[in-house]
């Protein structure tokens, strides 16, 4: 009999919830709710938003007969509210003003919306980011989160970033892009820039352009490979040549800003590479592969294998002629040479949490100090290249960029986020 009367009373409750259910569930599948402020916005922080951040909450049934109590908080960053409580007026709107703070890049707002019974209905957020001088900012957003190479000139003050096959330039704020329209450019992959500060792209189908003007007009130099229509690898020395790669074809070299090109006759050199010019007038070359580090005293044409220690990854040469290698020997090591290759002495050992085997970019000297990037672990900040200090701790960066200004530009492994950080003393 007990059982009877449980399965009854289940039934009923049952049958009383289809026929009248909660009547705050009801209500808000007859609302809508939305910001009429744009998502992710880009601001310095202690900027204003705006003066009247609209929100809306209408109910569909009954937009002239029924309002909504809103309450507005800050639930990420320290920023400033100029109304934390309000009704909806009779188009379903209300608003507040925010003004950002400057405990986090990535700040968020919530309206949380109640019936005027004081049923709570449902909560919306808002995000903005407020840009800090001196501070690491994560942004994840487009384009700049997809941000694939980037090259700057600190004398005539422009950079240029690569960005999903499209080229851009900075806009009004280190953190704004615009893109470049250009009737040449087209499905641009990788950017170059040599001491003179002419740019070099090359482009998804193999063709390279250049400015000789500071990006103001562009030009296409003599294909490299004229029967490969897939991309190449490129690099431009120190000296101002040019050195492209193509998996299926030799190296090819080119002194006049690609109007002409020479094969690098050799089965040493390939893939793609480093190349810099010593001031005996030889050529030094690290490829892709693990210990490949080769000099060359007849332009390129015969090449002498160098033995390194470690597992050579990574080749760089700076103004004094004091040649750099990373290994992968304890982690990542660099060691340094001041005797054209003879001898190489051990300067700083790091261990990164992630192995790297690739050409990245590793080394950026802004004024009077090196930024080395060290790809799994962080960047390093050196004077000479010989005394090191950790500057930025962070196991998921994989690339650095620095642009016209000096503000840091860094990249993450999974090729979504940059770090900027703008430092107050450049």
């Amino acid at each position: 009999m007990r059982k009877a009367v449980l399965l009854i009373a289940l039934f009923c409750a049952a049958f009383s919830c289809n026929r009248y259910p909660d009547p705050s569930l009801t209500s808000v599948k007859d609302y809508s709710f939305a910001f009429q402020t744009t998502q992710g916005g880009k601001f310095l922080a202690g900027d204003w938003v705006s003066d009247s951040v609209i929100f809306r909450a209408v109910n569909n049934k009954a937009k002239l007969k029924d309002s909504v109590k809103v309450l507005f908080d800050l639930v990420e960053g320290d920023g400033s509210l100029t109304v934390q409580s309000d009704y909806t007026d009779k188009n379903g709107l209300t608003s507040t003003g925010w003004k950002l703070g400057y405990g986090s890049c990535e700040q968020k707002l919530r309206a949380s919306s109640f019936d005027l019974s004081g049923n709570f209905l449902t909560s919306t957020d808002l995000t903005e980011y407020g840009f800090r001088t001196d501070e690491w900012d994560a942004y994840n957003g487009s384009p700049d989160g997809n941000m694939s190479g980037m090259v700057a000139d600190t004398v005539n003050k422009v950079t240029f970033m690569i960005s999903d096959g499209t080229l851009y330039k900075p806009g009004d704020k280190y953190y704004l892009w615009k893109p470049v329209v250009d009737p040449v450019i087209n499905s641009p992959r990788t950017i170059n820039i040599d001491k003179k500060g002419v740019i070099y792209i090359s482009s998804s189908g193999g063709d390279l352009i250049r400015s000789t003007n500071n990006g103001v007009s562009w030009k296409n130099c003599t294909k490299p490979y004229p029967d490969r229509p897939y991309y190449i690898y490129v690099n431009v020395s120190n000296d101002n040549s040019i050195w492209v790669f193509a998996w299926d074809h030799k190296t090819r070299h080119s002194i006049d800003g690609g109007i002409t090109w020479k094969d690098i006759d050799s089965t040493v050199i390939h893939g793609y590479g480093n190349v810099f010019r010593l001031k005996d007038g030889s050529l030094l070359f690290h490829g892709s592969d693990c210990c490949s580090l080769y000099s060359s005293f007849d332009e390129g044409l015969n090449w002498t294998k160098i033995e390194t220690p470690g597992y050579s990854i990574k080749l760089f040469v700076n103004d004094k002629d004091e040649i750099l290698i990373v290994t992968q020997e304890n982690g990542i090591t660099i060691y340094k040479s001041t005797d054209y290759c003879e001898t190489f002495i051990r300067e700083i050992s790091v261990s990164p949490q992630w192995g790297t085997s690739d050409n990245d970019n590793i080394f950026n000297k802004w004024g009077n100090y090196y930024y080395i990037l060290i790809p799994g672990w962080g960047i390093l900040k050196s004077a000479d290249l010989t005394h090191y200090e950790e500057y930025w701790y962070n196991s998921n960066l994989k690339d650095l960029f620095i642009d016209q200004n000096g503000v840091m530009i860094g990249k993450d492994w999974h090729a979504s986020t940059v770090y900027y950080r703008n430092n107050s003393k450049k």
